[in-house]
């Protein structure tokens, strides 16, 4: 059971896709879940304009499935809105791997946990989950977003699905500004937790089974300066 941490998966995929290939079964089914929306939409919005076969958003996704072998029709794209609860939990049963695209967090926490009810499939899902910003973050029992990267433009901690049981935290999109990184620090001291900033052009994966931890390219770690 792995879990794939990205900034921008465009980048991070280039970092680890070698690795990828070793632990992705052939002919793997992907599930995806794009339903980090900045508004509220519907079904046919969803389908047809936020993540329409062919436009931007899709093929960036799916170009970087295929670099480590995924074919396109082993993708099944996920509708919060018209896709039953009991459809949602088969497509993730009969997965290999699943990616949580960026976006909203909150958005995407309120779909899986009041809209659909997943959660408990989402959370004990024994295949490959990559995520990309707040699908990364969102993996976490508890995660912070810095003021920098939150719409409400403060620091603050939320809850995560609950994937990865807490023994870290993580950072993403990660800047070299010394109030920005001292603020990490801060927040490593006080949990007494290692946080992992992943810059745009890194990536991180973790064995849930193992908890072994492998970086790749630009990350940071920060530990508790009381160890």
């Amino acid at each position: 059971m792995y879990s794939v941490l990205f900034s921008r998966i465009e980048i991070g995929m280039d970092l680890v896709s070698d690795k990828l290939k070793q632990i992705i079964p052939n002919n793997s089914k992907v599930a995806i879940f794009p339903w980090a929306f900045p508004v509220e939409i519907d079904a046919q919005k969803l389908n047809n304009e936020f993540f329409k076969k062919g436009e931007k958003r899709y093929n960036r996704y799916i170009n970087e499935l295929k670099k480590i072998g995924i074919n396109e029709n082993d993708i099944t794209v996920c509708n919060c809105y018209s896709d039953s609860k009991e459809k949602l939990k088969e497509i993730i049963k009969n997965s290999n791997v699943i990616l949580l695209p960026g976006g909203n967090p909150e958005m995407f926490f309120g779909k899986v946990v009041h809209d659909t009810e997943i959660l408990y499939d989402i959370k004990h899902y024994k295949g490959i989950i990559i995520g990309e910003s707040a699908g990364t973050e969102l993996q976490l029992k508890r995660y912070f977003i810095t003021a920098k990267n939150n719409f409400y433009k403060y620091f603050s901690f939320y809850d995560g699905f609950g994937v990865i049981d807490d023994p870290f935290y993580i950072d993403v999109h990660t800047i070299n500004n010394l109030r920005y990184l001292s603020k990490l620090q801060k927040v490593a001291n006080e949990k007494d937790k290692n946080v992992y900033a992943i810059y745009d052009d890194g990536a991180m994966i973790y064995n849930r089974d193992t908890e072994e931890i492998e970086l790749f390219g630009n990350v940071r770690t920060f530990k508790p300066e009381n160890k």
